[in-house]
């Protein structure tokens, strides 16, 4: 059960280089902690970024570098595929589809375990005409309000769904009937901008985002308020704009089809961005990179 951390380089810089080896650190240490001592894991964790920075740090061109540190016998393995690509490998959109199924991955919080399932969803999702798969959020406690036991506002307001439109047994809608809401995608995150602010996934039960944190940043920065909340049907519908985040592309304007069963297509199911309150996606794009640091500096 490998982990794998993958993230774009360009000449050598990337965004936010040391904040993934941390999180590679934390998910080595939850993931193996009880079988191999913290002292090693944390050895094995700085040589791999060592070995990425002295692979890739004083390369010019487009790198998407995969890599990999797994435990066998007791041992810690690691292992940097430096992977270059070209300007065209690049997106700015993305057609995003809801997966019909439940989210069956093991260790949504790791990135790597549950690769072979997230593929396979992904798969699906070309298949149906689409870029990624919207997941459901494993987490219960989501009323047809959109509302949840934690929602949160990050230095703006709360702002609620309206209900929606379960009912109870006779018939009746019902305030707090439960509703589908959303996490993440099987490769990417999910941020949204409604009135003006930048709403995020509630739902801590998926991969800890450093692109979306690096997002969530500049968009304090430049005076937006934000908010963690679940990403119910009517919240994506309704969004000013929907934006796919990763560590290959950055920040993808996206569109969403969100038929439910059986089986969604996204030819007459997509719901392009629209309303005026949405930054551009380019203007985060660049920002994004602005950040971007030496590997060198970081773990050479």
């Amino acid at each position: 059960m490998p982990l794998v951390d993958s993230f774009l380089v360009r000449d050598g810089r990337a965004v936010a280089p040391s904040a993934h080896r941390e999180r590679m650190r934390e998910s080595a240490h939850e993931l193996w902690g009880a079988e191999v001592g913290p002292g090693a894991i944390d050895d094995a964790v700085a040589a791999l970024y060592e070995q990425a920075a002295h692979t890739l740090g004083g390369e010019a061109g487009l790198f998407f570098p995969k890599l990999t540190l797994e435990q066998v016998g007791g041992e810690l393995r690691s292992d940097v595929n430096a992977r270059p690509i070209t300007e065209q490998r690049l997106e700015t959109t993305a057609h995003l589809i809801a997966y019909p199924g439940n989210d069956e991955r093991t260790r949504p919080r790791l990135k790597g375990p549950d690769f072979a399932w997230q593929e396979r969803v992904r798969q699906w999702a070309v298949k149906s005409g689409a870029s990624d798969a919207l997941l459901r959020a494993r987490s219960a406690g989501v009323n047809s309000a959109g509302m949840s036991d934690g929602t949160h506002a990050q230095g703006g307001r709360n702002t609620p769904s309206a209900p929606g439109s379960a009912k109870i047994s006779d018939g009746t809608p019902h305030p707090l009937a439960p509703q589908i809401h959303y996490s993440e995608t099987a490769f990417g995150s999910v941020a949204l901008w409604s009135n003006g602010v930048l709403v995020t996934s509630i739902d801590a039960d998926r991969l800890p985002s450093i692109t979306e944190r690096v997002i969530v940043e500049i968009a304090r920065e430049r005076g937006h308020e934000t908010l963690a909340a679940p990403l119910t049907k009517q919240r994506l519908l309704e969004a000013d704009a929907m934006w796919l985040l990763s560590s290959l592309h950055g920040v993808c304007e996206a569109s969403v089809g969100l038929t439910d069963l059986p089986a969604p297509h996204i030819a007459d199911t997509c719901a392009p961005p629209r309303g005026p309150f949405a930054p551009a996606a380019r203007d985060f794009q660049d920002a994004l990179w602005e950040r971007a640091e030496p590997l060198r500096e970081h773990f050479a």
